[in-house]
């Protein structure tokens, strides 16, 4: 590997960010027509880098022609295809998530710890040091600006759970104690629920579990930007009688909030919950 590799191919969202965080334009990324709507961090940075194929399928020819030094891939898509990457250019696959069952400690760790020790990683492998330093600090200070906000307005503990809308009825995904959205909420002085760590950092949740919830807003990642009310987008009657709805501590989220991003994701992220825990009303008296 290069000392400072500069034709870089990336082949997940995440890496796509880190780069673009470091001031490095790749040569090569995947599904670029999707990464605008998920993540959208630096989005020009990538108008005319060439497209190699999909997240789930890279075309090993279409890396081949970029002339890579460095290509960057995620272990559980490309583990097998890693010998004939690795013919190419140089590779590196991550792991996506600390390792919940046998980590060693591990499975204390959140994705948010996880994607900063990956963007510091690239960052010693491409020279960038100073420029990861620059974002941990932007990050670092963001967060404290936002948990200082909600402190003030007396939020500090709120008790939260960020669902991703799957387009299924009645089941979505819920971020769960060792996301990236985790970390954004304990460093925020905010809980997400539910705690409990998984291998992916989600769960499926139905409507039904909010049923007995009595203390929790819920923020809903929405699919498209055609949502426009908590009513037209949660019409199913389980809704009707969740504690979150009937309060109107239900929220819509833009859908270009990736919760499997890098630095800047999580500080979006982090932006995103205090504007929309500070719009809700409070809980009722108990």
């Amino acid at each position: 590997m290069p000392a400072q590799p500069k034709r870089i191919v990336v082949l997940e969202f995440m890496f796509a960010e880190d780069v673009a965080a470091l001031d490095l334009t790749p040569v090569g990324v995947v599904d670029p027509e999707y990464y605008d709507g998920w993540i959208g961090y630096d989005s020009a940075r990538f108008k005319g880098v060439p497209t190699v194929g999909t997240r789930q399928e890279p075309s090993l020819e279409a890396i081949a022609s970029t002339r890579p030094d460095l290509i960057i891939g995620v272990g559980y898509r490309h583990a097998p295809i890693f010998a004939a990457l690795d013919r190419i250019a140089p590779t590196v696959l991550f792991q996506f998530s600390p390792d919940v069952e046998h980590g060693n400690g591990d499975g204390a760790r959140t994705q948010l710890d996880w994607t900063r020790s990956i963007f510091h990683t690239i960052a010693c492998m491409t020279g960038r040091e100073q420029q990861a330093r620059d974002a941990d600090a932007k990050l670092d200070a963001g967060l404290a600006r936002d948990a200082a906000r909600l402190k003030e307005a007396g939020l500090s503990g709120t008790r939260f759970a960020l669902l991703q809308d799957l387009g299924l009825p009645d089941r979505y995904w819920a971020y769960t104690g060792n996301s990236t959205a985790a970390g954004v909420a304990r460093a925020l002085g905010v809980k997400l629920w539910p705690e409990k760590p998984t291998r992916e950092g989600t769960v499926y949740l139905t409507s039904a579990d909010f049923l007995k919830r009595q203390d929790m807003a819920v923020l809903f990642v929405t699919t498209s930007n055609a949502a426009t009310s908590v009513d037209a987008t949660l019409d199913s009657p389980v809704w009707r009688f969740v504690p979150a709805k009937r309060e109107k501590r239900v929220t819509l989220v833009e859908p270009n909030i990736w919760g499997f991003g890098g630095p800047m994701s999580a500080l979006k992220l982090g932006d995103v919950i205090t504007e929309k825990l500070l719009g809700l009303p409070r809980t009722a008296p108990q």
